[in-house]
């Protein structure tokens, strides 16, 4: 199959394909050779320059255009308009091409874990000043002229922080005020330790799957990247703290381009396999395979797409699996976008699948940003909400078998309420208040406002119908927007995410991936906390978190084994220059307790994708009650497919209910001991420990606070 899609792409125009921009180098220094006085060309081969991350050569063509008058009285005629960029004079180009040249010079090629983390401090602030200090001089001539730019005035801020100081010549009025940069809550400082542990993998936007690859216990990662020929990496848990690179033994050697990733045991052997997803964002010119690699039950992958016959040719990001027909076997969805329709596969049982989306009602044409499998309604039939890019999103409700014994769907979405936001991307299900009815979150997202993601910061409106959702589900086939409730209320253009238990204290938190193509795009990634259930506080700064390049792909997992959960981040943008590191922020613990469980199903599928996990529990004085569902998390990321829950101060679990897919028995333990991993087999009286050493990362500043 790798070979089909790369004879694809070697036969594909290049112009065509944005990140291409090292081709498009090629055609335009040519076209240059031909017609050397022409300055639109000129112009236009200095803003590829700028793409693919050769900012000194941009600079230096910019600046020697910005000398000739008559180019610079008919400047305006040359602005870069498109869908995802516009840029509103040569001089906002010149400064651009400063600022990508410090972070370039400082930040990729000094790297340190403070690096780019907003607002910049410390190992972040830049030690080639030059760049950001022209950067900033011309920023400000900028703003002299137009003092609404608001999107210079925030990469103003950005080159101010990283130069370390406020020159004096910079009026205090164009500064964020500090006092919107502070948390809400204290969780703690968490360090980036990827560049110890080795997974830093510095590429383009990519997907995440966090989970255990060759069954021994630790969290591997696999990660991939945009580029068309970005190699997917495998990167192998050592359980000492560092990670190996692996792609080549596992047999991935030529599997390439994939915005997403989505995890599955798809022929139920009890090793992970997983999808590429392929094509993104390209449109017609998208129109690349997935490929669906067969793990062998050693970490070494075999690409199975044909044999399983799913051999096709759409842009998408975004499959999804569940065992919708309760048989024991995962299904999966595969949201096409750019008009194509949307295919649904029902699993076969013997390593092959068929398309079934006519008959079960999910063939609808569209542009298919996210989606993600639920049971909104807890009738034990997983049910699909998929958000549609300009256009109201789907809530596919799953009727069950019919009397041919085929499930068939209806869409909801509107008597629901849960449409919105028009403008959408990536989605989730989760139970965040604790009252056994999952709920869910939309986050918009819209290509040519993106850069509206700066408003909250300098002060300026917002508006509500490009903020995020959050949908509270209650219990009778409605939902409530309960975003401004939960204080939710910002603008915050959400590529990948996902959610988890940073503190263990039973609730769910979630990460936010920010940015868009733009170079401009440089905002905070955001983390927010869930106080019990009532709202979220946003504990970005406090935490470390606020990563200002471009956020994609997000997993929460204990890597380390120490108890709480670490997240891993995705981080690149989309031009061939937009390259940055992956970050691996360690938990700096909290003080609760936990369980964590790995399900084995027997007759349900074998990971128990789906199964319903209650907890009961005494925290402290008070009696809890937690609900989870096993699922890798959010449409534009991958959890480990397992229960990773916080208890508080639990000591025991007095309770542990476990629903299977499709299924109304429920297995039930009793008096579990807590801060430790179990393995659950469905249909057998007790749980299996799983013994795990605990590790430090080499050279971490934090502590081992709990051990198995």
């Amino acid at each position: 199959m790798p070979a089909i899609y790369h004879e694809i792409i070697a036969k594909s125009d290049p112009m065509k394909v944005y990140g291409r921009n090292n081709e498009h180098i090629v055609i335009l220094e040519k076209r240059l050779q031909d017609n050397p006085d022409d300055k639109q060309l000129q112009f236009n081969l200095a803003c590829e320059y700028l793409y693919a991350g050769k900012s000194q050569k941009a600079i230096d063509l910019l600046e020697a255009l910005e000398k000739d008058s008559a180019f610079v009285n008919h400047s305006k005629t040359l602005i870069k308009e498109g869908k995802t960029t516009r840029y509103d004079s040569l001089e906002s180009w010149i400064a651009l091409g400063y600022l990508r040249l410090g972070e370039q010079l400082n930040c990729i090629n000094n790297h340190s874990a403070e690096s780019c983390i907003f607002p910049i401090s410390g190992g972040g602030i830049h030690q080639i000043k030059q760049p950001v200090e022209e950067a900033i001089k011309r920023y400000l001539v900028i703003l002299k002229e137009n003092p609404k730019d608001y999107i210079s005035q925030w990469c103003l801020n950005v080159a101010v922080q990283a130069y370390g100081s406020v020159p004096d010549y910079v009026p205090k009025n164009l500064l964020i005020d500090s006092s919107l940069l502070k948390s809400d809550y204290d969780i703690g400082k968490f360090h980036d330790v990827a560049m110890q542990a080795g997974v830093t993998n510095t590429d383009l936007a990519g997907g995440i799957i966090a989970d255990d690859f060759d069954n021994d216990g630790y969290i591997d990662i696999m990660s991939s990247t945009i580029a068309l020929e970005g190699q997917i990496k495998f990167f192998h848990n050592n359980g000492d703290g560092t990670f190996s690179d692996r792609t080549k033994e596992a047999g991935l050697i030529g599997e390439t381009e994939g915005l997403n990733l989505s995890p599955c045991d798809y022929n139920n052997d009890g090793n992970l396999d997983f999808t590429i997803n392929r094509g993104a964002w390209k449109g017609k010119n998208g129109r690349f395979p997935l490929s669906l690699l067969r793990n062998n039950g050693n970490a070494t992958f075999t690409d199975v797409t044909i044999e399983a016959k799913l051999l096709r040719f759409y842009p998408t990001q975004t499959v999804e699996w569940s065992d919708f027909n309760c048989d024991g076997f995962l299904d999966l969805f595969i949201g096409n976008e750019s008009g194509y329709t949307s295919e649904l596969y029902v699993n076969n049982k013997n390593e092959t699948f068929t398309n079934v989306s006519k008959q079960c009602g999910i063939d609808f044409k569209g542009f298919v940003k996210g989606a993600n499998w639920g049971d909104y309604n807890n009738d034990g039939f997983p049910d699909l909400y998929v958000s549609e890019f300009g256009h109201a999103n789907h809530l596919f409700k799953n009727n069950g078998p019919n009397k041919n014994g085929v499930c068939t769907f209806t869409d909801v979405a509107k008597q629901a309420g849960v449409e919105n936001p028009i403008w959408s991307f990536p989605c989730w299900w989760f139970d965040y208040n604790n009252d056994g009815w999952q709920d869910l979150f939309v986050s918009a997202y819209r290509l040519n406002v993106s850069l509206n993601s700066c408003n909250e910061y300098l002060g300026l409106p917002m508006d509500s119908s490009l903020m995020m959702c959050m949908y509270r589900n209650n219990g009778d086939g409605t939902f409530t927007n309960v975003r401004n409730e939960n204080h939710l209320g910002y603008e915050t253009f959400t590529m990948g995410c996902n959610y988890g238990d940073l503190d263990n204290d039973g609730w769910l938190d979630f990460y936010l991936g920010i940015g868009a193509p733009d170079l401009r795009a440089i905002f905070p990634k955001r983390m927010f906390r869930n106080n019990e259930g009532k709202f979220f506080q946003d504990v970005t700064f406090g935490g470390g978190l606020g990563q200002i390049q471009k956020g994609h792909a997000v997993a929460f997992a204990d890597f380390d084994m120490d108890g709480d959960q670490d997240v891993y981040s995705d981080i690149g943008g989309f031009f061939a220059g937009d390259v940055y590191q992956n970050a691996l922020y360690e938990n700096p613990g909290h003080s609760n307790n936990w369980i964590y469980l790995r399900l084995t199903g027997i007759t349900s599928n074998r990971f128990g994708v789906g199964a319903k996990v209650k907890l009961t529990f005494d925290d402290g004085e008070k009696l809890r009650t937690t609900y989870n569902v096993i699922s890798k998390g959010a449409s534009f990321g991958g959890n480990p497919i397992m229960l990773q829950a916080g208890v508080g101060k639990a000591t025991v679990i007095k309770e542990i209910e476990i629903t299977w897919p499709g299924k109304n028995e429920k297995q039930v333990f009793e008096n579990v001991a807590v801060n430790k991993m179990y393995r659950v087999t469905e249909g057998k009286n007790s749980m299996d420990d799983i013994s795990m050493k605990a590790f430090k990362f080499p050279g971490n500043l934090g502590q081992m606070h709990m051990s198995m």
